[in-house]
């Protein structure tokens, strides 16, 4: 079972492969990793290829296949890491 630390580490391995600049602040990271930060997508700035990252970087940790366009349909990583803890666990 996955829990939502290991989601997010998830979450942060696809950021940097996709040269997601705010997630390289040390405190934003351990925040967001931690979970007393959420990461909104309007502010992480992701072009198609970050986004493709994020979505390797879920398929290969989770086994979870996820289309770019999907990311669309969450405001934040919170929105997300809930969505597909729900996906995980059914």
């Amino acid at each position: 079972m996955m829990d939502g630390r290991a989601l997010r580490a998830i979450f942060v391995d696809g950021l940097v492969a996709g040269a997601v600049h705010q997630i390289n602040d040390v405190a934003t990271r351990e925040a967001f990793l931690d979970g007393s930060r959420d990461l909104r997508f309007d502010e992480l700035e992701m072009d198609s290829l970050a986004r493709m990252e994020l979505c390797i970087a879920i398929e290969v940790g989770t086994g979870v296949s996820m289309a770019p366009e999907e990311l669309g349909r969450h405001a934040s990583l919170r929105e997300l890491e809930v969505a597909l803890l729900e996906r995980i666990d059914a």
